[in-house]
């Protein structure tokens, strides 16, 4: 038999490939058109036959290029690709096979319900379909006349090669895979390679997969290495290239895989971790380790490094007035201001809430770094405008210096820290250079802190009583109660002491609540002991008062101790009732329709609107010391006075004046009408015992 070698195609034309199915419900054609095919019962399968008899995936349909041939044909596989053959097997023409590759006319056998017939026609009208009586020519199998006839011998080189590849199937594989020999010859692309990259074969070794693979893969053929991957960009997509040496054909293999969204989804996330949300600045992880790198630094350049620690001044007014978007707008704004005082290697970063954290680098001095600091401040006095509207806010700066205030990161941190607590312990709106004994107060602070939240379970808390002089009478017409720590180590400690620090951790209303059950209860003890009967005067703190079961724990107060809720005099600073007006106007009728007085303390040093005063169901006005200590010869305090004292007697209200020291300010006081006093003129504050003492002499005169 002669061998015809150069046998491959007998009519070069479009050839379309066809299976047609004959199976229980009828017979069915398909056009294969794609790359491959999965054969079975299960309804998922490119190609579904409908018997009961077959596997759910019964069969593969590989296409297989010919090599040198603008054509191709199909193989077909028994099984799935993890090599789990099907339950009957498959027989082509009668003969039982595990892969092979089908010529038209090709009958295939699933079962004893199901069979294929493969055909290959230049045009679909040429198509012969089995049991047709109207068709030109019968359907008699192998038998008929291809259209396309390639010999044995055109597979018999081909055939190892392609069974090789099918081993791992990169025909399937929907990853572009790709072979190069090491003179740099393109040797294989598999169908996703092709479709991917169609410019490889143009470009050749200066295509981005190919350049430099040759020097990189001389390692893996010597056998230095196994494998190496490698990231490459192509036409703006980023792909991870992995390439291993193919000992038997001397090849070098490379799976390609688009990488592009792992990329940008890595980014993304990299970005997350080390950004705020919010204003995009670095956060405390970043600055953290940029300030580890600039200290590594500075160690062999002798670079000096400031770090400034900004809080801002009541932020937290403006959440709770304007709501929290506005405070984010602000946060913005703030956020662009800062970033003008950057330098190239300088970092601002958000630390958290309302504190932000600069590093500045190569700072000459510890003055250029405060004046830094003044700028920045400076430039807080212009409004941020937040949604049409002007905000006005203040920040309060600290700033540590390296080496001088510490080498490590923490330390740095936490020193700017507390000169920024020293900036607003002083008044805010200003910035501190940090100073070791700062730290020693910092220490003072932390230890008190502690303490204070277990004074109320240790029983260290006591109340004090000042009493209040009715003019008219000459005799104590009420008291004010004033809370005191009982320190273990540090004695008795006044209000100023620890009340600012039981605001700042939200104790207070804990203690406020303490306060109240502890003065109305020693109130109603007095009037059992047949003592005088006195109006009780309590400061409520805001934090007390904005808690939203205020009134309902008031009430459970005052039904525990029994006192007349008309011997109440509740005092509220002007701060507290201007801050929700509508809100504190209902809160404040509440109050008064349950019999309570309400006071407003220290009267003249807040920023109460007459408009408003006069719609408040207030009892009392309470002048405040400060403008009773020079009554006498300050003009201005003087004439503070007399307009506080008028405007209560026009509001119906009783006047208090607070501080009273002195006989002149007693007498001038009286002069001008105001109804009662209390200072020291009278009696300090006194504990409960003492006070019922003088209670009892009062009651005897």
């Amino acid at each position: 038999m002669s061998q015809r070698e150069d046998t491959t195609v007998v009519e070069v034309k479009q050839q379309y490939h066809y299976l047609i199915i004959e199976d229980a419900e009828g017979q069915r054609k398909f056009l294969l058109d794609a790359a491959t095919y999965s054969i079975g019962r299960n309804p998922t399968n490119g190609i579904v036959l409908r018997s009961q008899l077959v596997s759910r995936q019964h069969a593969i349909l590989l296409r297989v290029p010919v090599p040198k041939l603008s054509s191709h044909m199909f193989r077909i596989i028994d099984g799935n690709l993890q090599g789990k053959r099907s339950k009957n097997g498959i027989l082509i023409d009668g003969k039982r096979c595990f892969s092979h590759i089908l010529a038209h006319g090709n009958e295939i056998v699933f079962s004893s319900d199901t069979r294929a017939y493969y055909q290959v026609v230049s045009h679909p009208s040429e198509l012969v379909v089995p049991g047709d009586t109207d068709a030109d020519e019968p359907y008699i199998g192998t038998q008929h006349n291809y259209k396309v006839n390639i010999s044995d011998t055109d597979f018999a080189n081909y055939n190892a090669e392609a069974l090789a590849r099918l081993a791992s199937f990169p025909e399937l594989n929907p990853n572009p895979i790709l072979e190069i020999n090491f003179s740099g010859a393109i040797t294989y692309l598999n169908p996703a390679a092709t479709k991917q990259f169609p410019e490889l074969y143009e470009l050749g070794s200066y295509h981005p997969l190919l350049k430099d693979l040759l020097a990189s893969a001389t390692e893996l053929q010597n056998g230095d290495r196994e494998m190496f991957t490698r990231e490459v960009e192509v036409n703006g997509l980023t792909f991870e290239q992995f390439v291993h040496y193919l000992s038997g054909s001397n090849l070098i293999r490379c799976y390609v895989i688009d990488i592009t969204e792992r990329k940008r989804s890595q980014e993304i996330i990299q970005y997350q971790a080390y950004h705020d949300a919010l204003t995009g600045l670095p956060n405390r992880k970043h600055f953290s380790d940029y300030l580890t790198n600039a200290l590594a630094e500075s160690a062999t350049s002798n670079e000096q490094l400031a770090v400034i620690f900004i809080d801002l001044d009541r932020f937290k007014s403006i959440n709770d007035s304007l709501g929290h978007d506005f405070g984010d707008l602000l946060l913005r704004g703030i956020c662009h201001r800062l970033r003008e005082f950057l330098h190239d290697d300088d970092m601002l970063s958000r630390w958290g809430g309302d504190e932000f954290i600069l590093l500045v680098r190569n700072v000459a001095s510890a003055d250029l770094a405060f004046r830094l600091a003044q700028k920045m401040l400076k430039a807080f006095e212009q409004p941020f405008i937040c949604a049409g509207r002007e905000l006005y806010v203040s920040a309060s700066m600290g700033i540590s210096l390296y080496p001088f205030d510490g080498d490590r990161v923490d330390s740095l941190i936490k020193n700017a820290d507390t000169a920024m607590y020293r900036a607003k312990q002083s008044g805010r709106n200003s910035c501190q250079l940090y100073a070791p004994q700062m730290n020693e107060s910092a220490f003072a602070k932390l230890s008190l802190e502690n303490s204070l939240c277990q004074a109320i379970e240790r029983d260290e808390l006591v109340v004090y009583y000042q009493v209040q002089v009715d003019m008219a009478s000459a005799r104590i017409s009420g008291v004010e109660a004033l809370i005191r720590w009982q320190h273990p180590e540090f004695g008795l400690l006044s209000p100023d002491r620890f009340v600012p620090l039981a605001e700042e951790t939200g104790s207070i209303v804990t203690i406020g609540n303490w306060l109240l059950r502890a003065a109305c209860m020693q109130s109603r003890a007095w009037q059992l002991e047949g003592l005088p009967t006195l109006h009780l005067g309590v400061n409520i703190s805001t934090h007390q008062f904005k808690q939203p079961d205020f009134i309902d724990r008031l009430t459970d107060i005052l039904t525990e101790t029994q006192l007349d809720p008309h011997y109440l005099d509740l005092e509220l600073t002007e701060s507290i009732i201007m801050e929700d007006i509508p809100e504190n106007i209902q809160k404040l009728h509440k109050l008064r329709d349950m019999g309570i007085n309400l006071s407003i303390d220290d009267f003249g040093t807040g920023y109460s609107s007459l408009s408003y005063l006069k719609r408040l169901p207030i009892n009392v006005l309470k002048i405040d010391r400060s403008f009773i200590k020079d009554i006498n010869t300050n003009n201005g305090d003087r004439a503070i006075a007399i307009s506080a004292i008028a405007l209560a007697h026009n509001l119906n209200l009783r006047v208090v004046a607070e501080g009273v020291e002195t006989r002149e300010q007693m007498e001038l006081l009286r002069s001008l009408k105001c109804n009662e006093m209390q200072g020291y003129l009278f009696n300090k504050p006194l504990p409960a015992n003492e006070l019922a003492i003088l209670l009892a002499n009062q009651k005897d005169s």
